[in-house]
């Protein structure tokens, strides 16, 4: 094959000189072909360029080519494989011969170019590693810089603990097992020393898990010939893996799991396993099968004559990492099905979950959707390709382009491909909402996993968007046992779907929801979904093509202010009034300031106590500035930084700040986004502080009335973000002026670094304290909605204001685990003990997820014998 291309042939430049091919043209003559100067009768000179000799252009031209060819050899490496046909083989072992003529000139581009296929194309691991043996086999050189470059790769991904790629590298290695470039004693001697964590003095669950899953991780690639070649070894690493896994405990035992599960056990219509649990599961059913893996490709057995030739190489010693509690492990999302069939059973056109297929094919998609987080559009084509790596007919899509391409004799009948023929698009479907539901955290932004649907929906058309569909559909039946912050993603990406689609939807099907109480967990649902689609669009847009019956899901007037002195008649309209014109008229703070006090002094307020003046001044002034701005955030936040200083100075006290949180909270009661975003500016401005908002959140007023809407818990959640965020940049700037102190010449004196020191202290002062007050309130408020639904004879799990505080107490704990373990035992003993207000013992209902989230967070040994 020769894949350079020809550059002597017509229509283009020759390599002479000072001649141009193809039509025979008169040479270049640079002499005089500029020196018919005048307008309109010359010839225009092109921009100055500096004069290379002749040698310089030579060696252009010749960089140029050899570019050509790296670019070229990049590009088979990359696409070999894409598709399995037939032809596979002949293409492997074309490759190879190309790449082993090549090797000794473009073998830094070669190593480059498989280093990221390994790393990137995780559903093509068998196919680099026959090439690699077939290369090997050529050349063993070649083969032991491959093996060498991939041993140097994995511990540098060990030492950052880059846990996806020590799998795939791994699982490379387990495909040079069954190449025969490493024997299966050199890789079981490396899972060794990764289960050595085992055998430490005390055995953390999360890096004994992250090791473990690492083994098990590879040995569908290649057990069976480990197995077959070195019996006794493979069997030990069986047993170490078996003896921890029953001394770690399955599901329920590990600590975590039952506060991640992304629905009630009591309402899931299957059984949520824990990931090492399921995959431990799948294995042991894979070593039923006699290690066999129907769907796997095998490129390798095709040349075992070849591949059983060639020298074998050994891999060094790897040093897996030493604990550290700011280490964050590999961890998988727990069991997550969409697709099931009638009463619960298995679906045909999915894998079994307990099945080692289930966990090949999620885990490579998942691989490309991670992989490829900064390229929707590729990570899109790639999660589409995933299904043509496998065995002819495993997906229903990848039976018949595959079968086409096979060459075949005329009129010759040929039976069509067997297999499972699985639905890509419903896995596809099931494997992004895992990721997208994945508690404590998704791994990337609700925004991400919306851009790829959309891009995958517009991408295949003829049949994603039917199985998204079903998806929605099947999920919006399980709203009530599904986890807050799950159904919170759920409606906050779907809003954000139809917003590229045209906000088109049949809303007729849930009509049901029209006469369910308004904090049922389908209504809060349209809900949601109506007041976020209102937000990305306006209010007539979205109103017009709903249906009308689903109207009492939306305001009855397009979101805007309430200004509470807009009323003639309102007594204080007047007075509102002038400061409103003083306000537009841009008055001095000065002016303003004398306004506000001769009305403090008016005769209409004689009868208020000096608090509440004050109080009525506040309200007064901070609705005028509310009013004045509410056209838009750059309205109103030229406004407050007008008359900050004025601002600052009425809300000098907690009681004042957390009334100003309350006049803005009403202000804009009807608009809650321009509420979300003026509470987070007064928080920069320091008008307002994080407890007042906090506080804010736990008052009768929102609690009793409010809990149900996701606003509120979104401004709490933005509101502990900022706090956290503003102790992370101080111990940023810290680190940053301890190194300028420690230079030599030093740029920092030692007073800049206590100084900064000083800051650190508050700053975390001020988390503590905002934690504290969280959960004061939080744990008060619970304690007295438990007592309220026990004295009025009903049951505590079918009561709705119980099921969403406690939901959403149990969400913060799991978002905010890490700051809350650093004073657990501060809380533990001044909130969790006593009712702070009764003295009562506080609730184990409460009292048990406090101490399942710390448990989580801070993990625990697992007790070997």
């Amino acid at each position: 094959m020769d894949y350079r291309r020809n550059n002597n042939q017509g229509g283009g430049p020759d390599r002479n000189r000072n001649n141009y091919g193809g039509g025979g043209g008169r040479p270049y003559d640079r002499g005089d072909r500029y020196e018919k100067g005048g307008r309109g009768g010359g010839y225009r000179r092109p921009y100055d360029r500096q004069r290379h000799e002749p040698r310089d252009r030579e060696q252009d031209r010749a960089q140029d080519e050899v570019n050509d060819i790296e670019k070229r050899l990049g590009g088979l490496i990359i696409r070999v494989g894409d598709k399995i046909t037939p032809t596979l083989e002949t293409n492997l072992n074309t490759l190879a011969g190309i790449l082993d003529n090549d090797y000794a000139k473009h073998s830094a581009t070669i190593l480059k170019s498989l280093k990221a296929c390994i790393l990137e194309l995780p559903m093509k691991s068998a196919i680099y590693g026959t090439l690699t043996g077939l290369l090997n086999a050529k050349n063993m050189e070649t083969g032991g810089t491959i093996v060498t470059m991939a041993s140097d790769l994995l511990q540098e991904s060990l030492t950052k603990h880059q846990w996806r790629n020590v799998k795939l590298l791994l699982r490379f290695f387990g495909e040079l097992v069954n190449s025969n470039v490493i024997l299966p004693t050199t890789l079981l001697n490396v899972m060794d020393q990764f289960l050595a964590v085992l055998e430490e003095e005390t055995v953390f669950r999360a890096r004994a898990d992250c090791a473990v899953f690492c083994v098990l991780a590879t040995l569908p690639w290649c057990a069976a010939d480990m197995r077959d070649r070195n019996p006794h070894d493979f069997e030990k690493i069986l047993g170490k893996i078996e003896d921890y896994m029953l001394a770690r405990g399955e599901g329920e035992g590990v600590e975590g799991f039952d506060i991640t599960k992304v629905f009630k056990d009591s309402q899931c219509p299957y059984v949520q396993e824990e990931s090492l649990t399921l995959l431990w599961k799948q294995i042991q059913n894979l070593q039923k099968d006699d290690w066999d893996v129907p769907i796997l490709i095998k490129p390798s057995q095709t040349f075992d004559a070849v591949l059983g030739m060639a020298s074998q190489h050994e891999l060094p010693q790897f040093v897996f990492p030493p604990h550290s509690d700011t280490i964050s492990y590999y961890s998988l999302a727990p069991l997550f099905r969409i697709f099931l069939g009638d009463d619960g059973e298995q679906n045909a056109s999915l894998p079994d979950p307990y099945s080692i297929s289930h966990f090949i094919v999620r885990d490579n998609l998942t691989d490309v959707l991670c992989l490829f987080e900064i390229n929707r559009k590729e990570c899109a084509k790639y999660l589409f390709m995933v299904q043509y790596s496998y065995v002819i007919g495993t997906f229903a899509d990848s039976a018949l382009p595959a079968a086409a391409a096979a060459p075949k004799p005329e009129n010759m009948e040929v039976d069509a491909p067997s297999g499972p023929s699985w639905s890509v698009d419903q896995l596809l479907a099931e494997v992004i909402f895992t990721e997208m539901f994945k508690l404590p955290r998704p791994e990337f932004k609700t925004v991400y996993y919306a851009s790829l649907l959309v891009e995958v929906c517009k991408s295949f058309p003829d049949s994603f968007p039917a199985a998204l569909a079903l998806a929605i559909n099947k999920l919006y039946d399980r709203l009530p046992s599904m986890d807050v912050d799950c159904a919170h993603s759920f409606w906050t990406w779907f809003s954000h779907h139809l917003s590229n689609f045209g906000y088109l939807w049949d809303w007729s099907q849930w009509s049901a929801a029209v006469e369910l109480p308004f904090d049922h967990s389908q209504s809060i649902f349209i809900r949601e979904t109506l007041e976020k689609t209102i937000r990305l669009s306006y209010y007539e847009r979205i109103k017009e093509p709903l249906p009308e019956e689903f109207h009492k899901f939306i305001p009855a007037e397009a979101p805007g202010p309430s200004w509470k002195f807009e009323s003639p008649e309102h007594p204080y309209h007047a007075m509102a009034s002038a400061v409103l014109n003083s306000l537009r008229a841009k008055n001095s703070i000065d002016q303003i300031e004398q306004t506000l006090e001769s009305m403090k002094n008016a005769p209409r307020l004689e009868s208020l106590t000096s608090t509440e003046r004050e109080d009525f001044i506040r309200e007064l002034f901070t609705e005028c500035v509310l009013m004045l701005g509410s056209k838009s955030f750059s309205h109103v936040l030229n406004v407050i930084e007008r008359y900050l200083t004025i601002l600052q100075r009425m809300n000098g006290t907690p009681e004042a700040r957390l009334h100003t949180v309350k006049i803005v909270a009403q202000f804009w009661r009807n608009n809650t986004q321009f509420l979300g975003i003026l509470l987070d500016k007064m928080l920069n401005y320091r008008v307002v502080d994080a407890i007042a908002i906090v506080k804010w959140v736990f008052e009768p007023e929102v609690w009793q009335k409010e809990w149900h809407r996701s606003f509120v818990w979104d401004i709490l959640k933005n509101t502990l973000n900022k706090v956290i965020s503003r102790v992370a940049q101080v111990k940023d700037k810290l680190i940053e002026v301890r190194k300028e102190f420690e230079a030599v010449p030093p740029t920092k004196t030692e007073e800049v670094v206590k100084g900064v020191e000083n800051t650190l202290s508050i700053v975390n002062r001020e988390q503590k304290e905002v934690f504290l007050t969280l959960y004061q309130k939080f744990v008060s408020v619970l304690q007295s909605k438990l007592k309220e639904i026990e004295s009025s004879g009903q049951n505590v799990e079918d009561d709705r204001s119980w099921e969403i505080g406690q939901g959403w107490f149990l969400e913060l704990g799991r978002r905010y685990s890490k700051e809350v373990a650093t004073f657990s035992s501060t809380l533990e003993a001044i909130v969790f003990t006593a009712d702070s207000e009764t003295g009562e013992p506080i609730d184990p209902r409460i009292t048990n997820i406090f101490q399942e989230i710390c448990r989580m967070e801070m993990g625990r040994s697992v007790e070997m014998n």
